[in-house]
């Protein structure tokens, strides 16, 4: 379990579900010819999860969370902080009725 914890004052619906497509590292570790080496490509992945923060260095998301029952504030879990410059695309995820 995560000892750090951020809680935070607000709603769950004041940070919007997103999905961000972004490039990732990829290592290999074993022998490769130069042209495999050459014809090696970043990973895409994506990633679902709520918009904590997005600013020029960086966006950080959070996929789960707890509402305190005594003052309303959240405590958020699994965290991911992507660098700005590996960002692709943000999308924000809308539920229609």
């Amino acid at each position: 379990m995560n000892k750090k914890k951020q809680k935070l004052s607000g709603n769950i619906n004041d940070y919007p579900l997103v999905e961000v497509k972004w490039f990732d590292a990829v290592s290999d570790s074993s022998w490769l010819s130069i042209d495999k080496a050459v014809a090696a490509k970043p990973a895409i992945p994506r990633s679902l999860g709520y918009k904590l923060i997005e600013t020029r260095e960086k966006i950080t998301l959070f996929t789960d969370y707890i509402i305190d029952d005594e003052d309303g504030s959240l405590t958020v879990g699994n965290v991911t902080t992507i660098p700005a410059a590996w960002v692709q695309e943000v999308t924000e995820i809308i539920f229609t009725k």
